[in-house]
């Protein structure tokens, strides 16, 4: 599976709804297997006005849609965006029918030059959260092909829970997060591999996206 993801910064927050419209009905012309396209919650950093998200069967279809997506993204309405394309990576799904839930998805930007065997072993502590934070009730971690916006982002961490709760408390909150994950991102800990500038968006679903 094909995935793009747009955090979508506005000048006018008035107008969240009719873009969010607007893309819509072009993903759905362009048949987009999922898509999610809601108003982030606050709390979010960095995470923009609007989360979009969209899943396609075959990389062309995906490439197409980024292509016709762009123009209506390069308007005097829209400050910045910040944006992945990739393919699907590793994930499970422990509650696949999970409705009016919260998606999340945080962009990274691992250090270029640092030793694959460092990125493979920060991915594979990220990958062992859902195993320790059971709030986590479905996850992706994977690679960017693509990237564009304030970083070259090379990672996407995308989870959904039943509420924002889960996201802010148990999640957030967890020995495991604090033990094993922040070092990756404290600037002040040897093991930092990751830029201080992140993308951490959540927003309402109405059913799972992942």
């Amino acid at each position: 599976m094909y995935k793009l993801t747009r955090l979508v910064t506005l000048t006018d927050s008035a107008s969240v709804s009719a873009l969010a419209d607007e893309i819509r009905v072009l993903a759905a012309a362009h048949s987009a297997y999922r898509q999610l396209v809601a108003p982030t919650h606050a709390g979010s950093h960095f995470g923009g006005d609007l989360l979009a998200h969209f899943s396609f069967d075959a990389e062309v279809q995906c490439s197409d849609f980024g292509a016709a997506l762009a123009p209506l993204l390069a308007t005097p309405a829209v400050a910045s965006v910040d944006g992945v394309s990739y393919q699907s990576g590793s994930g499970g799904r422990s509650d696949p029918g999970l409705a009016n839930g919260v998606y999340r998805v945080l962009l990274l930007s691992v250090d270029e030059g640092t030793d694959p065997a460092l990125v493979a072993h920060f991915e594979a502590e990220t990958r062992m959260m859902p195993h320790y934070i059971t709030a986590i009730r479905n996850w992706q971690l994977s690679r960017a092909d693509d990237a564009i916006g304030a970083r070259r982002w090379t990672h996407v961490w995308e989870q959904e829970y039943a509420d924002a709760g889960g996201l802010m408390g148990p999640y957030m909150m967890h020995p495991y997060h604090w033990a094993r994950i922040d070092r990756w991102f404290d600037p002040e800990c040897p093991d930092r591999i990751v830029d201080a500038r992140l993308c951490h968006s959540f927003c309402t679903m109405e059913a799972s996206v992942l």
